[in-house]
């Protein structure tokens, strides 16, 4: 892994800056898949912040704080390159939720939220340009609450969102 893509791993559970678990995180080509403009970037990095909660789990965003919850026993033994791909999969959606997004819009399944699709596609984007294959996507794409199915209607809501075939619709829209 290269070392922007490393995660401090020695914090304490607590409320943390996003920078201070994801150091170089501002290193990240990644990050200009979230965030384009380098100033919004910027100010989306020093805003956001990690809450290492502990016990079992994965992270997601909670809407209240607004913060990424990270579960200790992932960020304590995760693969540095899940971390990673999810830390960037999370911050994609505290970007979407600064822009007015629902990200728990349940008009929608996972599979289909829009907001999920662009944070597994930055991801996805990424974790290819670091060598990913195949089977190491689909890997990445699987999470407990997934069967078969759900992951290949994902990988494939992802391939068409990377290839402009689906697209984030406006905010209230």
């Amino acid at each position: 892994m290269p070392d922007f893509a490393l995660l401090a791993r020695d914090l304490p559970p607590g409320l943390h800056p996003y920078l201070r678990v994801f150091p170089r995180a501002s290193e990240s080509p990644g990050m200009a898949l979230i965030e384009a403009d380098p100033k919004r970037r910027e100010e989306l990095l020093r805003q956001a912040l990690v809450l290492i909660k502990p016990g079992a789990g994965f992270a997601y965003v909670d809407v209240e704080t607004p913060c990424i919850v990270l579960a200790e026993n992932y960020y304590r033994t995760g693969t540095d390159l899940d971390l990673y791909l999810d830390m960037l999969h999370e911050i994609t959606h505290i970007r979407q939720h600064h822009e007015g997004r629902d990200l728990w819009d349940e008009r929608f399944a996972y599979v289909d939220r829009i907001t999920e699709v662009e944070g597994y596609a930055v991801a996805v984007a990424e974790g290819r340009r670091l060598g990913m294959t195949d089977e190491d996507i689909i890997a990445h794409l699987s999470n407990p609450w997934m069967d078969e199915e759900d992951v290949r209607k994902l990988q494939q809501n992802v391939a068409d969102f990377l290839a402009g075939r689906l697209k984030l619709e406006p905010v209230g829209g």
